[in-house]
């Protein structure tokens, strides 16, 4: 230290200090500015996309509206703050909040109401406080109509915030196909296939002798005409109506809830739609099956195929028949014949312990139920068995979100619903059918 001191402190003292100084000095001041433009370079700000971002477009020939446009970017995972993710961007989020916009589907819960999701260990509560919005995880609405008012704006998708909507994000209905992750049915198939391997609770000789079947509808003006079918149909065989509709039976008056005990003492349940759509298929076949009685249903080129819902020789399909005549013909050589009447319940004669089916959970379920009616049905390969995960509809958002990153839902592409005059037959359909077919034979 003194070989330094000494040598600075003569030159200080001398006359040439002056210019020492002056050029330490330049030094300094250069240094300085070389440091402070390598710092600005470093600080520079990269501009990042990663955020949701709705925007007026507007075409030559269309007018102005309002469409998301979504411009993301995949960044490293933020496992801190409210949304928190991992490295490939799934939700690590075990308490969501959701917000129903219009009523509908947490309309049965109170205000902030928690429910558990076991598939994914994870609960969430209910809202239908729209002020609320900046802070939810999904906004469901039950129509595209009912979610136009959602303020997508104000929503995010990227690292930071992941708020999905069923107005743009998700579709889930009754369709097996085309929902988006996966379809929300009637089905609980917890239930259903544990009724469909349950023997009959009334046995073939027990069952009525009066009529050979029973109907409980409330909606006497259905789409496809039903109600005139049936009309048509109680001039050829005897049948029991306890519903609003064609009534001349008393007993069973509510909708729902004592269906079943009333269909399991007749050899037939009417179990037709009040529409012929693609995949629309509700309680009214789910109640015939729990009843343990055949099912009469109506599916014309797939619309809807029961195939999906039921195994193959399991209930009677009227567009089968070429006249109302014809079928109920053979609903009554069916219902006289002990031998062919079970011959269309076969797949409820096995081995399998029902108790112990009960307390499986669903993919055992699957397993033992394949084991009686085969793994390559339609039901199971392209049906209700194979695509329905029976579970709360949020439970199967919040499952997906927590399986799947969030750029990748941000850039699925959301199919519209298909057009009412595809899917669906045309009105009073069924009667038009057969009044068709008896006029191509004259």
């Amino acid at each position: 230290m003194r070989l330094v001191i000494r040598p600075l402190s003569t030159l200080c003292r001398s006359r040439r200090r002056l210019p020492f100084l002056l050029t330490i000095g330049a030094l300094l001041g250069l240094a300085f500015i070389l440091f402070n433009i390598n710092n600005h370079r470093q600080q520079k700000p990269i501009k990042d996309p990663g955020y949701l971002d709705v925007r007026k477009t507007k075409a030559k020939t269309e007018p102005t509206v309002t469409t998301p446009i979504l411009v993301q970017k995949i960044l490293p995972g933020n496992k801190q703050g409210k949304w928190p993710i991992d490295e490939q961007g799934r939700s690590l989020k075990t308490h969501f909040l959701v917000l129903d916009w219009n009523g509908f589907f947490g309309s049965g819960a109170n205000e902030g109401e928690k429910v558990e999701c076991p598939s994914s260990g994870t609960t969430f509560a209910w809202t239908r406080q729209q002020n609320r919005v900046d802070d939810v995880d999904f906004i469901i609405s039950h129509d595209g109509q009912a979610g136009m008012g959602i303020p997508f704006d104000r929503l995010q998708i990227n690292n930071e915030r992941q708020q999905y909507t069923m107005a743009y994000n998700f579709i889930m209905t009754y369709n097996l196909n085309d929902s988006y992750p996966e379809p929300a049915t009637y089905f609980d198939m917890n239930i259903h296939l544990v009724d469909l391997l349950s023997p009959a609770s009334v046995p073939f000789e027990d069952k009525d002798k009066d009529a050979y079947a029973v109907w409980i509808i409330s909606n006497c003006n259905a789409h496809n005409g039903r109600q005139d079918f049936v009309q048509a149909l109680m001039k050829e065989i005897k049948i029991h109506s306890y519903g609003g509709c064609l009534n001349n039976r008393q007993g069973y008056g509510a909708r729902m809830v004592d269906n079943a005990n009333a269909y399991k003492k007749y050899k037939f349940v009417i179990a037709i739609e009040n529409s012929n759509c693609a995949d629309y298929v509700t309680e009214k076949l789910v109640k015939a099956v729990e009843s343990g009685s055949i099912p009469i249903v109506a599916g014309y080129n797939g619309r809807p195929d029961y195939h999906r819902y039921m195994p193959d020789h399991s209930y009677i399909n009227i567009f089968n028949y070429s006249s109302i005549k014809e079928l109920a013909e053979e609903i009554k050589r069916i219902g006289n014949d002990k031998k062919l009447y079970e011959s269309y319940l076969w797949y409820k004669k096995h081995n399998k312990n029902i108790d112990e089916l009960k307390k499986m959970p669903l993919d055992e379920k699957l397993k033992q139920f394949a084991d009686v009616v085969g793994a390559n049905i339609t039901m199971m390969t392209e049906g209700i068995a194979g695509k329905e995960r029976s579970e709360n509809k949020i439970c199967k958002l919040i499952r997906f979100v927590r399986q799947t990153p969030w750029k990748e839902i941000s850039e699925h592409k959301k199919m519209p619903r298909a057009d009412p005059g595809v899917a669906c037959l045309p009105s009073r359909h069924i009667l038009a059918h057969f009044d068709s077919n008896a006029a191509h034979k004259n």
